[in-house]
């Protein structure tokens, strides 16, 4: 099992830097765009890719976020309730959210096959095919249920299901 949760963490990592590489591609994107139009010019390509950019970001950094437990949460219900039932909820929460990032899943990779098999391009000049932003997503997606999966394993593990400061240098914690 440890083998499997260390795999999902390496994935997580990978998908964590990806999407932080695409944070910089996105801002170069845009500041081509805003030195173009102070030049009375404009890419058509920049506002279709930074788009492409945007969605693949927050699909590959919401499982890093569940990871590293930096994902926007309400605990004012679990801070007056009994630790067992906090454990319960908490599974519980977690068995529904695997359930609807399945869904999510089930249904992108629908999406992307067809855009794969009918060879769909975007409308725009570029021209740019329709599956790969469509991938990148769907990727960022399948990390999220990972990312869900190895929390619930730990928390029925009694381990900690957030790895706080995973990513920290030594000298910063």
């Amino acid at each position: 099992m440890a083998f499997i949760l260390t795999l999902i963490d390496r994935l997580s990592r990978l998908a964590e830097t990806v999407a932080v590489v695409l944070i910089f591609g996105y801002c170069a994107l845009m500041l081509t765009e805003v030195v173009a139009r102070a030049q009375a010019q404009s890419f058509s390509f920049t506002w279709e890719f930074s788009q492409y950019a945007m969605a693949a970001i927050f699909a590959l950094a919401s499982g890093p976020a569940i990871r590293t437990g930096v994902h926007v949460r309400i605990t004012l219900l679990a801070e007056v309730i009994p630790p067992p039932l906090q454990k319960a909820l908490d599974l519980l929460a977690n068995v529904v959210a695997l359930f609807i990032v399945a869904v999510m899943v089930s249904a992108l990779w629908t999406k992307t096959s067809t855009s794969f098999e009918r060879g769909s391009l975007a409308t725009s000049v570029t021209k740019s095919p329709l599956w790969v932003p469509q991938a990148i997503v769907l990727w960022g997606l399948v990390q999220l249920w990972l990312d869900l999966a190895a929390r619930v394993i730990r928390r029925c593990l009694n381990h900690s299901q957030e790895l706080r400061n995973a990513d920290a240098e030594p000298s910063d914690v």
